[in-house]
């Protein structure tokens, strides 16, 4: 019979694209295996994951902050959506649940251990989510991305496997971490997560002025998110700047190779990415993320020698292009970046994550539904 899993949560590309990472590599080891998705209407995975042809069940859940009429509906639609969790589980009869976090994995969670289906957690950040600090007594394994994460979660229950990474992204890196890019002048990759981000265009927009100025220019291949893309586009083509606009892609792996550098959020699976390819990072921080896990996240990260990270008061246009350019202009500099930032990489987490679920499915201590 096919071992069926359900992988569940969603909300941002942080949280859905290890997901679908979990899901290939859950395939590549059992081929007769079938892999379904919960999450919500809203969050990204409504797209993303029937995009890589996966069928998902959707659930009410949402955020439990402040206190009244916000915090009360918060707990209201999570009350809802683990009864509908309760229903899908019983329909798709999985063998196993992954949680990926975010507030979507709750009712699937909290559903997987009432039905005593196996619960595996898979923590992106250095500071563990609230989902998964809420389940990870009743999971089976917690698996993270960061060291960091390992001493705040249960001992016994919580090991580093890497953060898991589409199989796109790793087979264009193989073979290219180590290569200096063509390009040039010295190229920037600039991210700011899946939804764009203000503080880094705004900052791009700047230094390419600033570029253009001197004549000292660096070329920035920018993500600038689906709200702000029309507005850069339109600054970029009238000064001719010297800054390729994209809105988003989900082909990241054919954006590293072309970089030197990455200026970007402190987000967990950007940096595992920009590790895999090998490429040194400057680190601005999203301030208002949860318990400030992207400070965390940046720390962890830098302290190998793999780059640089600064809060965003301190980040003004002139000091990234500093930070940019001590990189540019001395390639030793870089090579050792470089060295460290792939150290830090975790090139087989998806499949090495799976494998170690699976094995521990396999034990008759193992949780089973009744």
């Amino acid at each position: 019979m096919s071992l069926r899993m359900i992988v569940a949560g969603g909300g941002t590309g942080g949280h859905v694209f290890p997901g679908i990472a979990l899901a290939e590599a859950f395939l590549s080891l059992r081929p007769d295996g079938i892999v379904t998705f919960v999450g919500t209407r809203e969050g990204l995975e409504a797209r993303a994951v029937p995009a890589q042809g996966y069928e998902i069940d959707f659930v009410p859940s949402g955020q439990v902050t402040g206190k009244g009429l916000r915090g009360g509906w918060g707990l209201l639609r999570i009350a809802s959506g683990i009864f509908r969790a309760i229903g899908v589980l019983k329909r798709r009869r999985p063998d196993l649940v992954f949680g990926v976090g975010g507030y979507a994995s709750v009712p699937v969670a909290a559903a997987a251990v009432l039905l005593r289906v196996p619960l595996f957690l898979q923590e992106q950040n250095s500071v563990p989510g609230r989902s998964n600090r809420l389940f990870a007594r009743r999971a089976v394994r917690v698996f993270t991305g960061f060291e960091g994460a390992v001493t705040r979660l249960p001992p016994g229950r919580t090991e580093r496997t890497g953060n898991p990474l589409r199989a796109e992204i790793v087979a264009a890196a193989r073979g290219r971490s180590g290569e200096w890019p063509p390009d040039d002048p010295f190229t920037v990759l600039a991210i700011g997560g899946s939804r764009g981000a203000h503080a880094i265009n705004s900052r791009v927009l700047e230094m390419a002025r600033a570029g253009k100025r001197e004549g000292k220019e660096i070329r920035f291949l920018l993500q600038t998110g689906e709200g702000e893309y029309a507005g850069v586009e339109e600054v970029v083509r009238k000064e001719s700047l010297m800054v390729e606009p994209f809105a988003f892609t989900n082909r990241m792996g054919d954006m590293f190779p072309r970089c030197h550098a990455v200026l970007m959020r402190a987000g967990a699976l950007s940096i595992s990415e920009a590790a895999l390819f090998g490429r040194p990072c400057v680190l601005v921080p999203f301030r208002f993320a949860a318990d400030d896990h992207q400070t965390r996240n940046a720390r962890e990260f830098c302290e190998t020698g793999a780059g640089t990270w600064m809060a965003e008061a301190d980040a003004t246009p002139e000091v990234l292009r500093a930070s940019l350019w001590a990189l540019a202009g001395d390639r030793n500099a870089w090579e050792k970046a470089r060295e460290a930032s792939l150290s830090f990489a975790r090139p087989d987490a998806a499949v090495e994550t799976v494998r170690r679920a699976l094995a521990l499915f396999q034990r008759s201590d193992c949780p089973k539904e009744a």
